[in-house]
């Protein structure tokens, strides 16, 4: 595509310029989901300058570097930003002149000085492990095609037999473990400078196959390969590693001297990854719309890394390149199997506690920024921790590794509200729209269907043991009910605890009373007793005390998948 014409990939046309004088203006284009920092540079992509991660990297020189954020927040492009920097083979390059590293005279003698070894790990099957590893070795294999040169160094025939067979993926599963660390004592006799070790995504395919049957034979493989790139190789200057999680107790870092590990907890590099305020302000006005940096705000702020305000990068990115149409750009993303599976065994309280953060409600919890996988579903705080790190959630500090958890921002709550339903079924937000609409119209036809829906077409058999399971079903559904009501459950009440509570925060809306009762009753008539039974127990224990105006009460019995509801409505007297 032609550079000197405007189209809607490559550059946006907006109504005012600058001076704010009316007319089509040639911008920049925006780099959405480019991670190549060399073509950003070359082809003058609009570029948020964060280069000054090289100089703070240099000053602060470790064995190995970590660094985790969630997805889409920079880790790519930043890694590749380094690599432009640090690798000979690009020196006389002029694509950090006029960055902010080049006011930093100290780097200079880094600039282009090192061999560098640049890995990414996404994308690895995980449905199989031998399909792992087949992908694995072509990765390396393509990797080494990239150190060809390397042959007419190559003076002891063993070691030039086993280059050509990584060329060829014929390794043995431990020679592929240790390819890297080959090639670095390759790159340092050849060149007579240990080469820099760049790897990109380390625990993509660590968290892709978990809960999978593969994920202990994938997790034992990339443990050996990156102990052996990371831990005892002496012919390496150092290693940037990021990912999204720093995983612990699986060794992949144990035995690291010089580990230096910046998460979103960390008040170093804080502003390095995803934007400022400062930089959205730009970016806004830069493409002729600064008046909506309080909507981009509204939107996308609201995360905490250390001690910076950081706003998601993809997300406005996304944004100003839709015309400064607000949506929820960053959803689908990321892949969620671990918070999903979290979920999935989720308690009564945990349930609680995210529909109190779905209300914009903080939670205050126990965090650890180290990820220990195997541990993970027994861990009840767990789910907060992966969800912080994830992106999901906001964690401010308020001492002793406890934070002050939130929602971040407008579109996280909508992502938040998706992925709470789809912990239920995908395919189930139809008969949520039954369920509850029936409900609050008091059509228990409609209700009773809704109900059955979810029950026979995307809840397990297994799932419903006990009373607690269809309680725990009822309240992740109404999730959808977000705006008109406040969920709660086993909210203490009246002389007792209710199932649950659906509190309206919209007037004209009824107030609603749940209790739910699991019977060994088979016909319906035994059902429906059990049924009414629960409305007896909702009026004997006053459970509606304290509400005003109209209130529904419910009483649902459940039999396997097979259910009966029963409904009164009352108005309480003050």
């Amino acid at each position: 595509m032609s550079r000197n014409r405007c189209s809607i990939t490559d550059y946006i046309t907006l109504e005012y310029n600058h001076t704010g004088m009316q007319g089509d203006v040639e911008r920049k284009a925006i780099p959405i989901g480019m991670d190549n920092f060399k073509k950003v540079r070359e082809e003058n992509y609009y570029f948020v300058d964060k280069s000054e991660l090289i100089s703070d990297i240099l000053r602060n020189k470790a064995e190995v570097y970590l660094f985790t954020r969630p997805r889409r927040f920079g880790k790519s492009l930043n890694l590749s930003m380094l690599d432009a920097f640090l690798n000979l083979k690009y020196k006389g390059n002029r694509w950090f002149d006029g960055l902010k590293v080049s006011q930093h005279k100290e780097t200079g003698p880094h600039k282009n000085a090192y061999p560098a070894i640049y890995i990414s790990m996404k994308d690895l099957p995980v449905g199989g492990y031998d399909k792992f590893l087949s992908k694995m070795g072509l990765r390396i294999s393509d990797l080494y095609g990239e150190y060809d040169y390397l042959r007419e160094g190559i003076r002891d025939p063993v070691d030039l037999d086993r280059f050509e067979r990584t060329r060829w993926q014929k390794l043995t599963e431990g020679e592929l473990q240790d390819s890297l660390k080959f090639l670095c004592r390759l790159l340092e006799t050849y060149h007579g400078t240990a080469p820099v070790v760049l790897v990109d995504e380390y625990d993509n395919a660590i968290n892709n196959s978990f809960n999978k049957d593969s994920y202990e034979d994938i997790l034992g493989f990339l443990r050996d390969f990156y102990s052996a790139t990371f831990k005892s190789n002496e012919k390496v200057s150092f290693t940037i590693v990021t990912g999204v999680m720093h995983i612990g107790k699986e060794t992949i870092f144990s035995g690291i001297n010089n580990l230096k590990v910046n998460n979103i907890f960390t008040e170093q590099f804080d502003e390095r990854y995803g934007f400022t305020a400062a930089e959205v302000k730009e970016l806004c006005t830069y493409y002729g719309h600064g008046k909506k940096y309080e909507e981009a705000r509204e939107w996308y702020d609201g995360y905490r890394f250390g001690n910076a305000e950081i706003y998601n990068p993809w997300s406005v990115l996304n944004y100003i390149s839709a015309g400064f149409k607000p949506a929820t750009y960053w959803a689908g993303t990321s892949g969620n199997d671990i918070i999903d599976t979290l979920l999935a065994h989720a308690n009564l309280e945990t349930y609680d506690e995210l529909q109190s953060l779905a209300e914009n409600k903080p939670v205050k919890k126990t965090l650890s920024p180290i990820i220990t996988l195997r541990e993970v579903g027994g861990n009840r705080n767990a789910i907060f921790s992966v969800m912080a790190i994830a992106g999901y959630l906001n964690a401010v500090p308020i001492g002793n590794d406890n934070y002050e958890l939130s929602i971040p921002n407008t579109e996280m709550r909508k992502v938040f509200s998706s992925m709470m339903l789809n912990s239920i079924h995908s395919d189930a937000s139809l008969a949520f729209t039954y369920l509850f609409e029936g409900m609050i119209n008091a059509d228990l036809d409609m209700m009773k269907e809704g109900l059955d829906t979810i029950l026979y077409d995307n809840i397990p058999f297994f799932v419903l043991s006990k009373e607690k399971d269809y309680q725990l079903i009822i309240s992740a559904a109404a999730m959808s009910l977000l705006g008109k009501y406040s969920v709660k459950l086993e909210k203490e009440t009246g002389n007792g605890r209710a199932d649950i509570l659906l509190i309206p925060n919209r007037p004209g809306l009824p107030n609603i009373i749940m209790e739910l009762k699991k019977t060994q009753a088979r016909k319906p008539e035994g059902m429906m007793k059990s049924a009414e039974g629960a409305i007896g127990q909702i009026k004997e224990k006053g459970y509606s005390r304290g509400m005003e105006g109209k209130v529904l009460l419910y009483g649902i019995s459940f039999h396997g998948k097979d259910s009966a509801i029963a409904m009164e409505e009352i108005t309480p007297t003050k």
